[in-house]
């Protein structure tokens, strides 16, 4: 089974317009067994109310070795609080890392279509979690994206693969340094990029960049989104990097995993 893994989309609407959405875009199974206020009636959520849980009817998405996995599906959580709406993804298999780069894209775009403005990514459990907060909870990751909304700026990557509604990130395309990490032993990169009225953002390692074994490694393995959108960061986006070897290496190690995968 594995750790189980996480993708949060927040999104600016009611939250039955999403939850019928996400019906039409993936076809939704409603969990009868429970009330929603079962759930969590012993949880500080923050004020996030828990009004759908479910699953997804079928596979969600298709992994890169089909034939020892044939893809991935998710159960969700819908969360509402004001004017906010939080869908969270969970599965609980190891064959999420084995989605493509390209397939976890096409996720993300239905999601942003749907009127996604932030879209981030945790393990269940991960200690990163106290290292952050102090403390293991969810809802301290959601009361986390409520105030950057709230900012209206994004200045923190608080997951190592993220997309961002571009209104909330108002800086130019490129590779930045990540600062204010205490656990950070190496440098560590972030690299923007637009997508459709939206900015992807990727985190890189230093040496993934310099040490030729770690770069051949990022290009010829297509899965790199699929694994570090679940690594919690919460690093402060920093100053621009202009060495040009280091953001050539960036731009083809992103378009490295966003090509289409003919394998």
């Amino acid at each position: 089974m594995g750790d189980c893994y996480d993708i949060v989309a927040v999104f600016e609407r009611p939250w039955k317009e999403i939850v019928d959405e996400l019906d039409r875009q993936f076809g939704l199974v409603k969990d009868t067994g429970h009330g929603p206020d079962e759930w969590y009636e012993h949880y500080d959520t923050k004020g996030f109310k828990l009004v759908f849980k479910g699953r997804t009817k079928d596979i969600i998405l298709k992994t890169t070795k089909p034939e020892w996995y044939a893809g991935v599906g998710f159960w969700i959580e819908v969360f509402s609080k004001s004017e906010i709406t939080i869908a969270d993804f969970g599965t609980c298999t190891s064959k999420f890392w084995h989605v493509s780069s390209k397939e976890l894209l096409r996720f993300f775009e239905k999601l942003t279509n749907a009127g996604a403005v932030l879209i981030i990514g945790y393990v269940y459990g991960s200690e990163r979690f106290e290292d952050i907060f102090g403390e293991w909870d969810q809802f301290l990751v959601y009361e986390w994206l409520e105030k950057a909304l709230k900012h209206g700026k994004l200045e923190i990557l608080p997951s190592g693969v993220a997309i961002v509604k571009d209104n909330l990130l108002p800086i130019e395309d490129g590779l930045y340094e990540l600062a204010e990490i205490p656990w950070m032993e190496e440098k560590e990169y972030v690299l923007i990029k637009s997508l459709n009225g939206h900015k992807i953002l990727v985190s890189i390692w230093r040496s993934d960049l310099t040490y030729e074994d770690s770069y051949r490694e990022l290009l010829e393995d297509k899965t790199w989104f699929s694994r570090d959108i679940t690594t919690l960061i919460f690093g402060r986006i920093g100053k621009r990097v202009k060495d040009e070897f280091l953001v050539k290496r960036a731009e083809e190690y992103f378009k490295a995993q966003v090509d289409e995968d003919e394998r």
